[in-house]
């Protein structure tokens, strides 16, 4: 096996064991802010609102910049499965507030392998990671309006906290 995929499969190991435990409160004063908007084939009905048709895919869009007054450097590797970022942790609800389980994905998990190197954000600059896949991860099958944030850590460091994105609102319809 090599190292690249190893490395891989025990960072996702260990994002998927936070993943099952709850999602610590935003970091005081964070390096980084992360904004969340859907991409196509939805519609926008408001600033942080969404519309997308029964059994259409939803993407996700994450916009990062850059608050702290240092360079940051963000790394880039995507789940094969769903193309979600590993860094990225969602938090979906339904108009009953319940948490939105994960969908059972029972291919092998792996790494999109691209190996891009990290992307360095000097003070107040930003870039987009775009196509989360997240209807892959979640199932959004349901009429309801779901409520929708992303948590992404600071560091390796589980102590370092995370960002906390805005929150969004994608209603299904048939």
């Amino acid at each position: 096996m090599h190292a690249k995929a190893t490395v891989a499969i025990f960072r996702t190991a260990i994002l998927l064991s936070f993943a099952a435990t709850a999602i610590p409160a935003q970091t005081a004063n964070p390096p980084f802010a992360a904004t969340i908007a859907v991409e196509g084939p939805a519609s926008q009905t408001g600033p942080d609102s969404y519309t997308i048709k029964a059994g259409s895919d939803l993407f996700i869009k994450v916009h990062l910049t850059n608050i702290s007054q240092h360079k940051l450097s963000f790394g880039y590797d995507k789940d094969s499965r769903t193309n979600i970022d590993f860094s990225h942790q969602y938090e979906i609800r339904d108009s009953n507030g319940k948490l939105v389980e994960k969908r059972q994905i029972n291919r092998s998990m792996g790494s999109t392998a691209h190996g891009w190197p990290a992307r360095i954000l000097k003070p107040g600059e930003g870039m987009d990671i775009t196509g989360d896949f997240v209807s892959r991860l979640f199932d959004l099958s349901q009429m309801s309006q779901y409520t929708v944030q992303l948590s992404r850590a600071i560091s390796d460091d589980p102590k370092d906290g995370v960002v906390k994105s805005n929150t969004i609102t994608v209603t299904v319809v048939p």
